[in-house]
């Protein structure tokens, strides 16, 4: 059976170290002596068989090995410290927390609109939002940095399970003076001489390069990679570029005239967003609860999300 050469005390080390550079300063913010860490180092050194360190002009250098281990030492130290946190929650009567993340845009005009319903009927539940899930959502909800994704990603079967929230359509976004603000619908042609604005340069399935770009063989002059949608549209209103978004992300700079919009084809471009969990949980977890009322929010309320939607009601997949 493998056994990891590294302790939890040996990641919080190379944590330290990465921030400070220095043993002292290290070992002061771990509560350590100057000796102890330095054991420590030499400790974590021995049973790799590389060095960690080499020193710099004014501080220690980490090493390519110890920039990988830390990498990795953050994400571990933060699971570690989640999975405590479920632990406790789960063994006194403490109010239940439930991560969300919104895989793409990171807008969250509609939660204080949805959890206003939701705390009246689940009191023992609060929500925390964790921003850095935009990116990889279901990667974020598999190594449990979030409890509920709401993506327009592909949930994988095996280790999820999920709630169809509703069908939204992906729009072409430009300034009101831009020379595509009165087209009606855009080509993907439409797009070969713009700058386009993208919160990421990652291809996701069922989305506008997959499904509209790249049929037609067709790219946009120059991405600019911007990972916050606020900032995506402002700088789509400020002339700097186009993008495309769902229409639920931009519906209120639309209506105030803010932005323009153009429908991608003539037939429109449309992803469907759910609500998804980890299986392994079960069916009477918070997570579900909330993805539930969720659901129920969507088919019922005409502002949910920024726009109307009435669906009919879907089955977990």
């Amino acid at each position: 059976m493998f056994q990891p050469s590294l302790e939890i005390r040996h990641l919080r080390m190379l944590q330290a170290m990465a921030v400070t550079g220095n043993v002292t300063q290290a070992a002061t913010m771990l509560g350590l002596t100057q000796s102890a860490l330095s054991h420590q180092i030499r400790e974590a050194q021995r049973r790799l068989g590389v060095d960690l360190f080499v020193k710099g002009n004014k501080r220690m250098e980490m090493t390519a090995a110890a920039r990988s281990l830390n990498e990795e030492a953050g994400r571990i130290l933060a699971q570690l410290e989640r999975v405590e946190t479920d632990v406790a929650n789960g063994a006194s009567d403490a109010r239940q927390i439930v991560r969300i993340g919104c895989g793409a845009y990171s807008g969250y005009r509609w939660l204080p609109r949805f959890m206003k319903g939701f705390q009246e009927q689940a009191e023992d539940i609060d929500i925390e939002v964790v921003a850095d899930a935009t990116r990889r959502p279901i990667n974020a909800l598999i190594e449990r940095s979030i409890d509920i994704a709401v993506t327009s990603g592909t949930p994988s079967k095996a280790a999820t399970r999920s709630l169809r929230l509703f069908r939204d359509e992906l729009i072409l976004i430009i300034a009101p003076d831009h020379p595509l603000a009165d087209r009606g619908f855009i080509v993907a042609e439409d797009l070969a001489d713009q700058i386009y604005i993208s919160y990421s340069d990652i291809a996701e399935k069922g989305h506008e390069y997959d499904s509209f770009l790249k049929p037609a063989q067709v790219s946009y002059r120059k991405m600019l990679k911007v990972e916050l949608t606020e900032a995506i549209i402002e700088l789509v209103i400020g002339g700097f570029g186009v993008s495309i978004l769902s229409r639920w992300a931009v519906g209120p700079y639309l209506r105030s005239g803010a932005l323009r919009a153009a429908q991608v084809t003539r037939k429109g471009l449309f992803v469907s967003w759910h609500a998804v969990t980890r299986k392994s949980e079960g069916t009477d977890c918070p997570a579900w609860r909330m993805a539930t009322a969720l659901q129920h929010w969507c088919e019922t309320d005409r502002e949910a999300f920024g726009h109307n939607i009435g669906l009919e009601h879907h089955d977990p997949i």
